[in-house]
């Protein structure tokens, strides 16, 4: 039987698609990826192939807010959220005068085709209004993540 490439093609894309928003599954903040990466002033950014490989990565999404004032009750609502739901390990939350500027958690490991994956969610303020919010899933340790992210 000889079958259809377009039907096979939009098979894949299908499949691809939904590969990021399984990596969240279970995260109340999962969502705020799909949700505002197309918003205006948002930017979001997703790596794939051998970026991701060079970092052990298998999932690294992140959402560049301009201005993070109209977003940050969802936010910290999502993070609030996992720290409630027992899937951190590991937590760090910086506050300022009442207003969340960092948070750093190590969720539970999760197992993908046979392989166990760490998974991290971070939040940052930079100056003025500007935020960003990172998931990232992968086989890449603490220190790993630490060296990639305050790389000089």
């Amino acid at each position: 039987m000889k079958q259809n490439p377009l039907k096979l093609i939009c098979l894949i894309l299908l499949v691809s698609l939904s590969l990021p928003l399984r990596a969240q599954e279970g995260l109340k903040i999962g969502h705020l990826f799909t949700k505002y990466g197309n918003a205006q002033g948002v930017t979001l950014v997703e790596l794939n192939g051998e970026i991701l490989a060079s970092y052990r990565m298998d999932t690294y999404r992140s959402l560049v807010f301009e201005d993070v004032t109209p977003y940050a009750p969802e936010i910290e609502d999502g993070l609030e959220d996992a720290v409630r739901s027992q899937q951190v390990q590991k937590r760090q939350l910086v506050n300022q005068s009442g207003t969340l500027q960092s948070a750093y958690l190590q969720l539970t490991n999760v197992q993908r085709k046979g392989r166990k994956l760490r998974r991290y969610l971070l939040f940052k303020r930079g100056k003025g209004t500007v935020a960003t919010l990172i998931y990232i899933e992968g086989q890449l340790n603490e220190k790993e993540l630490m060296d990639m992210l305050y790389k000089r």
